[in-house]
């Protein structure tokens, strides 16, 4: 005969009936729920502030994705969530499901995670959503100051939600993505930044932003102090490992000391920022082309 497997109170695990239940996560019973939480994972703070700005902003969606517990009350998924319920101080609606065997914690989420790609193209953004999504994050991190000198480092990751609510915001990113494709490869630069430096270069001189990409990449240049040829070399140097290869930083900085340099007409011969995240290293601001006098 088949032993039953025993709870930690004693109990054969077939007398713990599993239930589910729709419950209005309240501040106070997350509080409440946190304080069954024994031997759960490392908390992510980071993840929870993630959380609890889409809760804020009301671009949080109740899934299937239950907070569950065991047989023994004790929860077992959903510290985050509920952190984050106490975090935003907004009531959420979630799925609850108790009397699980204490052993099934060994497989909670070891699925696949969805990306911020995969939740683009959920929501129709079927153009490069990959790259759109890093491009998202790139010009969030930008515009919160994350990255403001080329050593900088701290890129931070952006919930899906706010990922798509970028996107939605700025339609005009697709024209640059589309730009990056048909010229990122032959300059061996990340795509993702590539993207990114040209969806901000449109932004000051549409066309001048597709001459500047596609001369590079045809290898239309000039000769010595051309910037468009340090800009290429650079990359090309670290594609072949014969220089550190940039980070995103650091080649949002070249691109964009290579473009002024470029719509300004004047000669450049080195692109070196300092080693350290110091000031004389900031990522400098574009400028557009010249407009003729009417």
């Amino acid at each position: 005969m088949t032993k039953q497997p025993i709870s930690e109170t004693g109990n054969p695990a077939i007398a713990h009936k599993v239930t589910h239940e729709m419950v209005d996560l309240t501040p106070a019973l997350a509080e409440k729920w946190l304080g069954h939480n024994l031997g759960n994972r490392h908390l992510r703070r980071q993840k929870v502030q993630q959380y609890a700005q889409d809760m804020r902003s009301g671009n949080w969606q109740t899934s299937g994705q239950a907070i569950q517990f065991d047989w023994d009350g004790r929860l077992i998924d959903g510290q985050h969530r509920c952190e984050a319920v106490i975090e935003s101080g907004v009531t959420v609606r979630v799925l609850a499901v108790k009397g699980l065997d204490p052993r099934s914690r060994e497989v909670i989420d070891t699925g696949a995670k969805r990306t911020g790609g995969d939740a683009l193209r959920f929501a129709g953004f079927s153009q490069d959503p990959t790259v759109l999504a890093a491009v998202a994050r790139i010009a969030d991190a930008r515009e919160n100051g994350y990255i403001r000198t080329a050593m900088a480092t701290n890129v931070p990751s952006l919930s899906n939600s706010d990922i798509i609510a970028w996107a939605e915001l700025n339609p005009d990113v697709a024209s640059a993505i589309s730009l990056a494709r048909r010229t990122g490869k032959s300059i061996n630069i990340q795509p993702s930044v590539w993207a990114y430096c040209l969806y901000e270069l449109e932004k000051v001189g549409a066309n001048a932003a597709v001459e500047f990409a596609e001369s590079i990449a045809d290898m239309r240049l000039d000769g010595r102090g051309d910037p468009r040829r340090v800009l290429l070399d650079i990359f090309h140097r670290a594609a072949t490992g014969q220089r550190r290869k940039p980070g995103v930083a650091e080649s949002i900085y070249i691109v964009f000391r290579a473009w002024n340099a470029w719509i300004n007409g004047q000669s450049l011969n080195q692109i070196v920022p300092g080693k350290a995240n110091t000031e004389g290293n900031e990522i400098p601001k574009l400028s557009g082309p010249a407009v003729s006098p009417l």
